[in-house]
């Protein structure tokens, strides 16, 4: 794709009760730029530097709309949403395209995640129900119908600003709740856009609805009186937040996705070619910013050398640029995330360790490009360092030569997502099931791989045991045990 000047968006403001708008008060301040991190020339659009979040009328609106709604069928709620599909497929290049002026992400990567969409749309609506069929129960005389539960917030990340927020608000309309949607105050063209696909569905006003804001808005909605479930994807300070804040209102169902500080473990050289390639993805795609990235490589000591040595060459030839020219790797989001990657890179250094391959601001390229960062330590369990995610495009590596102290090292952050595995030993792979304290274990394969057709969720800071993907449903739904004499 060749690179020019790209159009400004129109902002359109929050979408409540079927159509968008603001206030007046907005209408006369729109003076804040949203600039792409991936070129700061790049105004993706304008919006009001105060945004107003009439949030009382949306929950007041979701919640009149979620009974007729849950009294539909499903299949009826399956003929309302199945179009969004080809809706998606239409405009598949303009919302690729968005994502990456977005948040920097190469297009390749950006167009795999619309695709990923679509995928995502034919599972729940095809298999992801059987999750939630009623089950006939005779030695009870009963049977378990799933209810839905009303009206749920959904908070959204950055990183997959259409992919995430639509793996929880599908579910959740699909069994019969009302979404109010909050994209990532770093992703509000992408939120916009989406809001705007499910606008050509033309569901009944405030089955779905969609607020712009930043953390304040998050908090508030998610304390709503009306609100019945808090679906979050993102840190986990601002999970913990919204955690703390809900601690006395035990009538909210809340599922937490919260990130991670991820390992590749690499124990012995049957699959080292492959190791390589993998974890290179796992630790530089999306430029780190994922949170099942790998954040520490943990070698085997026979091995390190080698894997070492093939692997820092890697590392320095991965191309780092603007995402229309299809990079391996693109920008971070922001001056934030740059400070937090020379912040941890100044750390390593401060406490002794060894920097294999130092990460650079790239000084030639208008926006917020770093080089990858490769660094080398010694574990010590009593530090709390390594126990704070990056999300950067970074990873420390390092040796041990029994598994016991290697489990310690995965198990150290407190985080609980994601853990890479290379070791042809199947003794060594029980051991790391029974130890590792994770929620997803991916042998042979990079730490950011990932199925909708299993669970995807963490343990520990990473979730509360909510995981999504193939158990999303799960959450949306509350199971009701019914009787009668005689059986139904």
């Amino acid at each position: 794709m060749k690179r020019g000047k790209m159009r400004s968006m129109k902002y359109l403001g929050n979408y409540i009760k079927g159509k968008f708008a603001f206030s007046s008060h907005e209408k006369n301040f729109f003076d804040k730029a949203h600039i792409s991190p991936a070129d700061f020339k790049d105004q993706i659009f304008t919006q009001p530097k105060a945004l107003s979040a009439p949030v009382d009328l949306a929950c007041e609106t979701g919640k009149n709309a979620y009974l007729p709604w849950t009294k539909l069928s499903i299949k009826a709620r399956v003929e309302k949403l199945f179009p969004l599909k080809q809706i998606i497929k239409k405009n598949l290049a303009v919302l690729s395209q968005t994502v990456s002026r977005e948040t920097g992400k190469p297009l390749w990567e950006s167009e795999s995640e619309v695709k990923a969409l679509i995928a995502k749309i034919d599972f729940v609506l095809k298999e992801g129900l059987d999750r939630r069929r009623t089950q006939i129960v005779p030695k009870a005389e009963g049977r378990i119908r799933f209810k839905s539960r009303g009206l749920f917030i959904v908070i959204g990340p950055f990183n997959f600003p259409l992919h995430l927020p639509l793996g929880q608000i599908l579910p959740a309309l699909l069994a019969g709740n009302t979404v109010i949607f909050k994209p990532s105050e770093k992703s509000p063209a992408s939120g916009q856009k989406l809001a705007e696909m499910f606008h050509k569905l033309k569901l009944p006003p405030g089955v779905f609805q969609m607020i712009q804001g930043g953390k304040g808005l998050s908090q508030k909605l998610c304390r709503h009186s009306l609100g019945d479930g808090v679906l979050f994807t993102g840190s986990f300070q601002a999970g913990q937040k919204i955690k703390e804040s809900l601690v006395k209102d035990h009538s909210k169902i809340l599922a937490l996705e919260m990130g991670g500080y991820n390992s590749a473990l690499i124990w012995d050289s049957s699959e080292m070619d492959r190791a390589l390639s993998e974890t290179l993805k796992g630790c530089f795609w999306t430029a780190g910013q994922r949170c099942s990235s790998t954040s520490q490589i943990i070698l085997n000591k026979k091995i390190s050398s080698e894997f070492i040595k093939k692997f820092i060459p890697l590392a320095q030839k991965t191309t780092v640029d603007h995402w229309s020219k299809n990079p391996f790797m693109g920008c971070v989001i922001d001056k934030f995330a740059v400070q937090r990657f020379f912040s941890f890179q100044k750390e390593i250094r401060r406490l002794g360790g060894k920097t294999l391959l130092e990460g650079k601001k790239t000084q030639d390229k208008n926006g917020h490009y770093i080089s990858p960062g490769v660094y080398k330590m010694k574990f010590n369990p009593s530090s709390s360092f390594g126990t704070k995610e990056t999300f950067t495009p970074q990873v420390v590596i390092y040796e041990t030569t029994h598994l016991e102290e290697a489990l310690k090292m995965i198990n150290h952050s407190g985080y609980g997502l994601s853990l890479s595995v290379f070791s042809g030993n199947k003794k060594v792979c029980d051991e790391i099931f029974y130890q590792a304290k994770v929620g997803i274990i991916n042998y042979a394969l990079s730490s950011v791989g990932a199925s909708g057709y299993l669970p995807f969720g963490g343990l520990g800071k990473s979730g509360n045991d909510r995981p999504a993907g193939a158990f999303a449903m799960d959450f949306c739904v509350t199971p009701l045990a019914e009787r009668i004499k005689g059986g139904f």
